[in-house]
């Protein structure tokens, strides 16, 4: 059997479209969808009501609001699948996933699996996020985990992974992370996994929408969510290895917290009072996070805008980065109204 968990917060306007979806591509197989309400206050309630009457499979349990990390692992805490995938309320599935996950899964004694997504724009174009074929054996593994960012098709998003029951069995989401749970998840994961195999096929469909955790949008507590993430990553990486794999591992962290992490944080100044920018960009700049990854990054970001604000805020000139910042900001406000 497998176990698909959906978590719900404030989802009236998209869940019937994702377990419609579902619904289709159930078929004849064995499923259990369980789907956590984390403390919605609209019709989100209702509508979970009506499909756990209609249909036997579906279990909704309701929660005050913890976040999805804590929505997730009551999940995990009541699934009784072999096999465990997570779905995104907001997101749907295509007519032949579980046919593609029993085939890929249960045929081929797989412990996890990594598969593509299609991404669905605002405007409705869609854009396939293939993987290259590979197998990934026990040792093959622990090289992937020493270049995290460089692998990120395989370390982020649980909803493009499928996980045998006995791998997570003992694991559960980071609550503390707000930003980036996914990938301490399959780190974890992957700590433990003899055999990962990657695939192409895009059977999941993932939805862009403004107010998603990674749209623009104000995150309060990101900085302390990213400190959470680097703690974790921390403790859970084996780090009984040779000076140059320190190395590599080092780096990678680095290209992780500057590359992808701080723009989300620059980003997020937008939201607050401009008086208070100076003091939270330093706050920022000062954070243990950025203190120690910093002195290993050493790359050359392709985007010049990018390379330019790490350049500025790694020398400490605050007031250029915040320049700089707004002027990025100014010219993102005057394209959205082109």
């Amino acid at each position: 059997m497998i176990s698909v968990i959906i978590t719900a917060f404030n989802a009236a306007a998209t869940i019937d479209r994702c377990i419609g979806s579902i619904d289709v591509a159930k078929k004849n197989h064995e499923i259990e969808l369980i789907i956590i309400d984390d403390g919605s206050d609209d019709e989100t309630a209702r509508l979970l009501h009506r499909w756990e009457s209609d249909r036997a499979w579906v279990t909704v349990k309701y929660q005050k609001n913890g976040g999805v990390a804590d929505a997730r692992n009551t999940g995990l805490d009541i699934a009784t699948g072999d096999y465990i995938v997570f779905i995104d309320a907001d997101d749907t599935i295509d007519d032949w996933y579980f046919d593609f996950v029993i085939a890929q899964m249960v045929d081929r004694n797989i412990e996890m699996l990594a598969f593509g997504h299609k991404r669905i724009m605002l405007d409705d174009s869609v854009i396939e996020r293939r993987n290259i074929t590979a197998e990934y054996s026990r040792q093959d593994i622990k090289m992937l985990q020493l270049r995290v960012t460089e692998n990120r098709n395989i370390y982020w998003y649980v909803t493009t992974k499928v996980y045998s029951k006995s791998l997570i069995a003992d694991l559960r989401f980071n609550c503390d992370i707000k930003l980036g749970e996914d990938g301490i998840f399959n780190i974890e994961c992957l700590g433990k996994a003899n055999h990962l195999s990657v695939v192409p096929d895009c059977p999941y469909n993932y939805y862009e929408n403004a107010t998603s955790m990674t749209s623009l949008q104000y995150k309060p507590g990101l900085l302390e969510s990213i400190e959470a993430d680097y703690n974790a990553r921390v403790r859970i990486h084996d780090w009984s290895i040779s000076a140059t794999e320190r190395q590599i591992l080092l780096s990678d962290f680095a290209r992780s917290y500057i590359e992808h992490m701080l723009p989300y944080l620059l980003n997020n100044l937008a939201h607050i009072q401009m008086r208070k920018r100076h003091a939270e960009l330093i706050k920022i700049r000062q954070s243990f996070v950025y203190q120690n990854c910093l002195p290993h990054y050493h790359q050359w970001h392709p985007a010049r805008c990018i390379r330019i604000l790490i350049s500025c805020f790694s020398r400490r000139w605050y007031v250029m980065t915040l320049a700089f910042l707004q002027l990025s900001w100014s010219k993102a406000k005057v394209k959205k109204h082109v």
